[in-house]
């Protein structure tokens, strides 16, 4: 209960020190988006040729920063989506050409800062997830966990983030 004022100034400059001190570090950590854009450039340009695909890879928001800790998290659950884009999604050119669509596929990466959060998008042109398809795999294989037209189409796409779920009748290198 004591007022000691030089007490009282100290603390509020030992504060505003350690807040700078703070911002200084967080920035520090902070690193672009851009390094893992670039590698996924790799794997679509790989899986082109593999595939035998026309595949551009768009990023927009490279430049935006994210902890380096989330920065090294994000680069395997973006491999995955940008394989899967690659494999299940993006048609055949001769395909695309039927359906009117551009001889080449088009994927897309997105990042940008909204109001304090980070907000990372991956779309691509191709087909699309058919929910009854999913839901059916998923009733083979046995892992759903309520009757099937109890499934919102929310839920029934979103069974592709289960380990292991798959579309594919066989097993290749990418899925």
């Amino acid at each position: 209960g004591l007022q000691l004022d030089n007490f009282q100034k100290s603390a509020r400059e030992l504060r505003k020190l350690t807040d700078e001190l703070q911002d200084v570090v967080m920035s520090i950590r902070m690193v672009p988006l851009s390094g893992v854009f670039q590698r996924m450039n790799r794997i679509v340009r790989d899986m082109c040729k593999k595939l035998d695909k026309q595949v551009d890879l768009v990023t927009e928001g490279g430049d935006t920063e994210v902890d380096k800790t989330i920065n090294e998290a994000i680069g395997d659950p973006f491999m995955h989506m940008i394989r899967n884009s690659m494999d299940h999604a993006i048609e055949q050119p001769e395909e695309r050409l039927a359906l009117g669509k551009p001889e080449r596929g088009k994927i897309t990466i997105a990042a940008k800062n909204i109001g304090g959060e980070i907000v990372i998008t991956i779309a691509d042109d191709g087909k699309g997830m058919n929910p009854d398809k999913l839901l059916a795999k998923a009733r083979e294989k046995g892992i759903l966990v309520k009757p099937e037209s109890e499934y919102t189409k929310k839920e029934a796409l979103g069974l592709i983030m289960l380990p292991g779920f798959s579309t594919n009748q066989e097993v290749t290198e990418f899925s």
